[in-house]
């Protein structure tokens, strides 16, 4: 099993990741340029060639301190309960140090279990128990 950032020049991987997680497809001219952006983020876990975990995110620099929004977190149910995850979150931790992230969130739904075991044996803390999330979908309507 190999954990690796992804950067320019893993097009090929991240197009596989993007399809991983089914949230439609990524061609290659946005993969291109997702991979240069700097302040996005996306680490793979590798079984051979197949993509088994991703994870990605923004930095988000804000006024008094830097912090990373993880957007996603998906491990393979294959290899799910194996420390994948864990090890993922790891990583990403150490390059939040690395490049002096002071902090790091992540969303889910307190249904899902699998989610809510992962992030708290990380060392995640739920701040309080009534967060709620609003979704503002500023796209035109599809005719």
């Amino acid at each position: 099993m190999q954990i690796r950032f992804l950067a320019p020049g893993d097009e090929d991987i991240l197009i596989r990741a993007v399809a991983f997680i089914e949230e439609g497809s990524i061609d290659r001219r946005r993969a291109t340029a997702h991979l240069a952006d700097t302040d996005l983020v996306n680490l793979v876990a590798l079984d051979g060639n197949d993509v088994v975990g991703f994870i990605y995110g923004y930095v988000l620099r804000r006024f008094e301190l830097t912090s990373f929004f993880i957007y996603s977190v998906d491990i393979a149910e294959s290899v799910r309960r194996r420390g994948i995850g864990k090890a993922m979150l790891a990583a990403l931790r150490e390059c939040g140090k690395r490049e002096g992230w002071d902090e790091a969130f992540v969303f889910t739904n307190a249904a899902n279990a699998a989610a809510m075991a992962l992030y708290q044996s990380a060392g995640g803390v739920r701040p309080n128990g009534d967060d709620v999330l609003f979704d503002f979908d500023w796209r035109e309507p599809k005719p």
